[in-house]
């Protein structure tokens, strides 16, 4: 069976990913932000510490040597040369975070803090710069002739970024099932009045053609079930014309069809050992077979009527009883007919008693017809709510019995009979409720035939 995608899991995947596409976007443009807002704090901390910087530098250096010629390398480091700068000294104070130096007028070296490089490239006099991928900012003092260059050593902002990212994205990686679960129960809840339209179509049947439930039903499918309630009219109009039509056929050709049976069986008896004798039997047998497929098409009609169902259970051993007493006393099979009641007194069941019996006559007429020549048909009433009802003969191939029950189809069997019998005692049974089982060989046995009538019940309470 081909597998059908759902409209509910189509569109919960399509709004689900929808919404996560735009909290990925609307998370990128956060990100992006932040980055922005962050490179701007930073360049700030930046410049504000070159500012509070550059005037320490110039007062430390103009403190320490006058003609400011020689290079001052770090706070407590010396220039190797032993004189009184290699002694420990306290430098200008700064943060961990970030180094710098200080060049004069002429843009030579004359300040050098300890973590600073110690190749120095060039360097815009003013602003931001990218030194070996490290954020620098150059800021110079007019008055001196000094400018400083504050190199940023940390990953600070990588690792704010960073952290501010994870902060951001972890609730949405948590919300993302979140979502497509909400998404999906409200697709369900909103589909539900589909599965209740459906379920009230599935529901109707040739035999079961009332209205669609129009009430409750949204903007959405209000047409649809207007539409496919115009449609079931029109086919229960359709169908009504076809039942009746089939009814008072099969009505209206019994009285004429027993008329010219009756007519051909005197004529028979009064040409009687003359010739043309035997074509007027051959008459009467067709107008005999005619008759009952006539019955049958009667028996059709009443059961597209629905006339088996009924809301209460009624005895049917009565009826059993009678039908096979009929049978047992037409000269045909007289007495081939057996009945076993196991000791049951009553035999309920929820179906009209005429629907009852004709299914009963049926079958039992079958296994007459069908078995074994003079061999008796057995009726068993079990105490479990089933019917069973057992001939003789040669078992039957499992095709062959597939194909039993289907309307104008025979077996292989060379007595006469119209293919409808068995198709009728099912259509009955399944209207009212119960099951028809046809088994072959016997339960239990290598051959025979055994049809097997689950009697419909009502529940109680």
């Amino acid at each position: 069976m081909t597998h059908r995608p759902s409209i509910a899991l189509r569109l919960a995947l399509g709004l689900g990913v929808g919404m996560a596409l735009l909290w990925v976007g609307a998370a990128a443009i956060s990100v992006a932000v932040m980055q922005h807002e962050l490179n701007e704090a930073y360049d700030d901390s930046l410049r504000q510490s070159a500012l509070r910087l550059l005037p320490l530098a110039v007062h430390d250096l103009r403190e320490r040597d006058h003609d400011m010629a020689r290079l001052i390398v770090g706070a407590d480091r010396g220039d190797g040369d032993d004189d009184e700068d290699d002694h420990p000294r306290d430098g200008v104070p700064h943060d961990a975070t970030f180094t710098y130096y200080v060049r004069n007028a002429s843009g030579d070296l004359v300040l050098r803090d300890e973590h600073a490089p110690e190749e120095i490239g060039g360097q815009a006099l003013e602003g931001f710069g990218e030194t070996d991928g490290q954020r620098t900012f150059a800021l110079a003092d007019p008055r001196s002739g000094y400018s400083i260059v504050i190199i940023e050593l940390s990953e600070r902002r990588a690792t704010a970024l960073r952290d501010s990212s994870v902060a951001l994205g972890l609730p949405l990686l948590a919300l993302f099932p979140m979502i497509a679960g909400g998404v999906w129960i409200g697709m369900r809840l909103a589909l539900r009045p589909l599965e209740a339209l459906r379920r009230d179509i599935a529901q109707r049947d040739s035999r079961n053609l009332a209205p669609l439930r129009s009430d409750g039903h949204p903007v959405e499918l209000t047409p649809i079930v207007v539409e496919v309630a115009a449609l079931l009219e029109r086919l229960k109009s359709a169908l009504d014309a076809e039942r009746a039509f089939a009814a008072r056929s099969a009505h209206e050709l019994r009285t004429p069809l027993a008329g010219a049976l009756a007519q051909t069986q005197q004529l028979a008896q009064e040409l009687s050992g003359q010739p043309g004798a035997e074509r007027v039997k051959a008459i009467e047998a067709a107008l005999k077979r005619l008759s009952k497929l006539s019955e049958k098409l009667l028996q059709l009609a009443r059961i597209e009527a629905g006339f088996a169902r009924t809301d209460h259970e009624a005895d049917q051993l009565p009826v059993l009883q009678m039908v096979i007493r009929d049978f047992n006393a037409d000269t045909a099979w007289h007495n081939r007919v057996r009945l076993d009641s196991d000791g049951l007194t009553t035999m309920p069941a929820a179906m009209d008693a005429d629907a009852f019996a004709i299914v009963v006559r049926n079958l039992i007429e079958n296994a007459l017809k069908h078995g074994a020549a003079a061999a008796p048909v057995q009726v068993v009433a079990g105490h479990d709510g089933t019917l069973r009802i057992r001939n003789e003969g040669a078992p039957l191939d499992a095709e062959s019995l597939s194909r039993l029950g289907v309307p104008f189809v025979r077996g292989d069997s060379p007595a006469e009979g119209s293919g409808l019998g068995l198709s009728i005692a099912r259509g009955i049974l399944e209207q009212a409720g119960g099951r028809l089982t046809l088994c072959s060989p016997v339960t239990g046995k290598q051959s025979g035939f055994e049809a097997i009538i689950c009697l419909p019940r009502r529940a109680v309470g």
